[in-house]
């Protein structure tokens, strides 16, 4: 009966992770944008603090947000921990991805 739980557990991880990466994929890039065009935010010269606040402020909300249900709700701990990290970890990718892209008139 524990391999089955543990199975069980293991699916909704990744099952989690896929459903952040999916939502990151899906909506990072959008807030981000949103908040660089509310706050005037140019992206070339990229850098200064509104520039950064932007790219990490929607991945500062997922982190608390999936922080405090991670501790709140037991029973989901290990599909919210799932998302959480996904997310988390495709959005730092994305972050990096924008940076290059942002640089890139420097490098030519």
């Amino acid at each position: 009966m524990s391999d089955k739980r543990f199975e069980s557990r293991l699916a909704l991880i990744w099952w989690g992770a896929l459903a952040g990466m999916l939502v990151c994929v899906l909506g990072y890039w959008p807030s981000v944008f949103a908040l660089r065009d509310a706050w005037d935010v140019a992206g070339f010269p990229p850098g200064g603090g509104l520039y950064w606040l932007a790219w990490a402020l929607p991945l500062g909300a997922v982190a608390t947000i999936g922080t405090t249900v991670f501790a709140l709700w037991h029973r989901a701990r290990p599909a919210v921990g799932g998302f959480t990290i996904g997310c988390l970890f495709t959005g730092l990718a994305l972050c990096a991805f924008g940076y290059s892209v942002d640089n890139m008139p420097y490098s030519m």
